[in-house]
């Protein structure tokens, strides 16, 4: 299992929840406001699944959240690791992903392996290669897969959306709520450019939480559930 971080103790990754965090590597997007990037490309091991289920304290916490990098790239070591964690602590795990991997997102849910699912929609799909390098109509179907699969099993399904004024606008939004209003929450998240690892996206503006919440707004329109999440807080619309 080959994994870049651990932190032990989170309150910010799992909604409502204190939560242990595991960083998988490997990605097959490539995304230039990733913060995690050059973390993974310095730091990544390779350590069995159940090494590290025991290297985690887990004394504080309610849940396992698995993000990345994108976990689904290394799909039986993921799968065996959530089931050490199910087996061992029976505790709710939330999987971050860029909705990539239908399959094996599936598999999890069928097993019953995952608790709540949060997929990464970049932007409006006709602009995925210039974000994310990644081809946009396949998320989009796969968006809509994810959805329609968490609504059957019951498996709570958070959709959400880092908002970069330079590269995206409001139609971004309207295109991206359209297609994601069947989730249980959809999330604004405000991009971070001291962080980022490519330079041209470090010289770009931060939205301002106004313009986060304006968005917000647009958002509600379509899906009942809507939350900013910014420097200044995590504010519910």
């Amino acid at each position: 299992m080959k994994i870049f971080g651990i932190i032990d103790l989170s309150t910010l990754d799992y909604p409502k929840r204190c939560s242990s965090v595991v960083f998988m590597s490997g990605c097959n997007m490539r995304c230039g406001y990733c913060h995690n990037y050059l973390h993974m490309k310095r730091n990544t091991r390779d350590i069995p699944p159940y090494k590290v289920y025991k290297s985690i304290d887990l004394t504080f916490s309610e849940a396992i959240v698995i993000s990345g990098g994108e976990p689904t790239v290394q799909p039986q070591t993921l799968i065996e690791f959530c089931r050490i964690v199910k087996r061992e602590e029976n505790l709710p795990i939330k999987l971050d992903t860029n909705g990539s991997n239908v399959d094996v997102v599936k598999e999890l849910i069928q097993e019953g392996l995952i608790d709540y699912l949060a997929v990464d929609v970049k932007c409006a799909f006709e602009k995925y290669w210039d974000i994310a390098q990644y081809e946009g109509s396949k998320i989009e179907d796969n968006v809509k897969k994810l959805i329609k699969i968490c609504k059957k099993e019951g498996i709570f399904i958070e959709c959400r959306t880092t908002y970069i004024p330079e590269k995206m606008d409001k139609e971004d939004i309207y295109t991206i709520v359209n297609t994601v209003k069947g989730c249980n929450l959809y999330a604004l998240q405000q991009f971070d450019s001291e962080h980022c690892w490519k330079e041209e996206y470090r010289k770009m503006r931060e939205p301002t939480l106004e313009e986060l919440v304006e968005l917000g707004n647009v958002a509600k329109e379509y899906i009942p559930n809507v939350v900013v999440r910014s420097k200044e807080g995590i504010l519910y619309l």
